[in-house]
């Protein structure tokens, strides 16, 4: 009796043994996560008056991260306002129309300003920027067309008001520059910068990583590099509890056009070749997938 347990254990034994060897011979190529990641840089230098978010923190496309001082923007668009002001009350006989019209100018750009990076990943949110869009070339054709019926006189005061309009525009989009925003989704991995530091133009300020879609780098051998192709459907596979596999569907988004050494801790199904071809591989992710964690395709 004893001797029949033995040999239906070192029988299971090997089964498993043996099925394991198998679901890892599957595999056509083994390597590590990453992430696409986003270093968000100052468009503006002063002091970092706020900022807004810390390491590990999650954050959403369109969401504020973190502002330089614009004191003195603001003070030279109040200037600016003020002699385009004069300048209207001065030239009483400027149709008033001109005014109208540059001021929905300013508005609309305002607007898109405002929700342009919200718009990457909320439907509603594109319609509405691409409305906005829509409406900003359409005004700008307009006040192009009405100007051409304009007599010389009137035409000339209002191109010195237009250049008021415009230098006010640029002070606009100056002063929006010192809000830094995020134009994607994802988690804060590295902060560069605390509030109340002195900040240069394109210092950077924090790194952002996309986790919801993570890109599995392998590598493949010559022989293999004639059987993939881009925008292939593959299934990419990570170790899950008891020793069980956790499957996911992937897409080759990536394929090398220059060979390599075969890195270190990397394993290819020909372990005889020595130069192999780096690939990547998009998942979306369900919160499992970690940054450098090892993962396996099968193409």
């Amino acid at each position: 009796m004893r001797d029949i347990v033995k040999i239906i254990f070192c029988l299971a034994v090997v089964f498993i043994y043996s099925s394991c060897s198998n679901r890892y011979a599957e595999a056509d190529a083994f390597g590590s996560f990453e992430s696409e990641e986003l270093i968000l840089s100052a468009q503006a230098e002063g002091m970092l008056v706020n900022i807004d978010v810390n390491q590990g923190d999650k954050v959403k496309s369109g969401q504020y991260i973190a502002s330089v001082d614009s004191t003195q923007l603001l003070l030279k668009r109040q200037q600016l306002q003020i002699q385009l002001d004069a300048f209207l009350t001065q030239y009483g006989s400027l149709p008033k129309k001109f005014k109208i019209l540059n001021d929905s100018l300013l508005y609309l750009e305002r607007s898109i300003c405002k929700i342009e990076y919200q718009a990457n990943e909320d439907k509603k949110t594109k319609k509405e920027l691409d409305s906005l869009i829509v409406q900003k070339t359409d005004l700008e054709k307009y006040i192009s067309e009405w100007k051409d019926d304009l007599s010389a006189p009137i035409k000339a005061l209002v191109s010195q008001g237009e250049q008021l309009y415009l230098q006010l525009r640029q002070m606009n989009n100056a002063i929006a520059k010192c809000r830094i925003i995020s134009p994607i989704s994802g988690v804060v991995v590295s902060k560069y910068l605390n509030q109340y530091e002195l900040i240069g133009l394109g210092h950077p300020v924090v790194k952002i990583a996309d986790l919801n879609q993570m890109i599995l780098k392998v590598y493949v051998s010559e022989n293999q590099l004639s059987t993939i192709k881009l925008g292939q459907q593959c299934e990419v596979r990570i170790d899950a509890p008891n020793e069980e596999m956790k499957i996911y569907k992937g897409n080759l988004s990536w394929i090398s056009d220059q060979s390599e050494f075969t890195p270190k801790m990397i394993q290819t199904k020909d372990e005889r070749v020595n130069l192999v071809y780096a690939v990547k591989v998009k998942v979306k992710n369900d919160g499992s997938i970690k940054i450098g964690m090892p993962g396996e395709v099968t193409f």
